[in-house]
């Protein structure tokens, strides 16, 4: 997530998601790798696994071990140091995946709020766009203001998620939803190490995107293996499609590599 303002002002009564416990689809189905792309002393590329009848199941990025080490130092305390755009496999694409495609960003010094995400942490958006469209998502539109600020219709937004008071769009992105059921949010509740967010433009569900820190995949080795999350579902999709219903982190220590997964890929009727 890009600087934008998520006042710390969020005084809600917060519970933590449930864990689906899942093992990864990708472990099970065939898959589907994009093209390699340097990240500090290592590599990252996005992967799609498909079930029996050759349909998504799961899709996320692969990151390597060593991803982790040669990153950026940052210059500024709220500045994405590297921005990497991931490409899907042709033939993902041609299997029917909703998703267009994801943007990889480290955020050494993290960013606003202060005091919240101001840690070393990576943001990996998932969007339901193309990449030339949201690059004209910029004050250069007389109407970025009104577009970006542009709430999805309430049916259309998954339970829990809202804009926070003062939300503004972020070019190139978009407004962010955070989930009001995250202790992360919470006064004196624990500190950021990863969180689920959805990001919304001119009324549109745009993008799916964890924030996950460094060190909190950095002990992922030694510790827990994996993470898991069940995602909150909207009532209703406003386009058809591939949709997650859960989340997962995964370190796997054969490949010695994380994975940033969305998981449970469900297909949706448009309504």
């Amino acid at each position: 997530m890009h600087p934008h303002r998520l006042y710390t002002l969020l005084l809600i009564a917060v519970t933590a998601l449930p864990l689906a416990g899942c093992d990864s689809d990708s472990d099970d189905a065939r898959t589907l790798f994009g093209p390699s792309v340097v990240v500090g002393s290592g590599t990252a590329r996005t992967y799609v696994a498909l079930d029996a009848a050759g349909k998504p199941a799961a899709m996320g990025v692969a990151l390597s071990a060593d991803a982790l080490d040669g990153l950026p130092n940052g210059t500024s305390g709220h500045s994405h140091d590297l921005m990497k755009t991931l490409a899907l496999s042709a033939e993902a694409k041609a299997a029917g995946l909703t998703f267009d495609h994801v943007s990889l960003d480290w955020n050494p010094q993290g960013h606003e709020p202060d005091g919240l995400f101001t840690l070393p942490h990576f943001d990996v958006h998932f969007y339901l766009v193309p990449e030339a469209t949201r690059t004209q998502w910029t004050p250069a539109d007389p109407l970025f203001g009104q577009k970006g600020t542009a709430m999805p219709a309430a049916k259309y937004v998954p339970q829990g998620f809202f804009a926070p008071p003062g939300t503004q769009p972020v070019p190139m992105m978009g407004a962010h939803l955070v989930d009001a059921t995250d202790a992360t949010y919470a006064p004196g509740g624990p500190t950021f190490s990863e969180v689920f967010i959805w990001g919304s433009y001119d009324g549109q569900i745009v993008f799916a995107e964890p924030m996950i820190t460094r060190t909190f995949l950095q002990a992922m080795p030694a510790g827990a293996k994996r993470h898991d999350e069940s995602l909150a579902q909207p009532q209703a999709f406003a386009k058809a499609g591939y949709y997650p219903t859960r989340y997962s982190i995964v370190y796997d220590g054969k490949r010695d590599e994380y994975r940033i997964e969305l998981g449970g890929l469900t297909y949706r009727q448009a309504g």
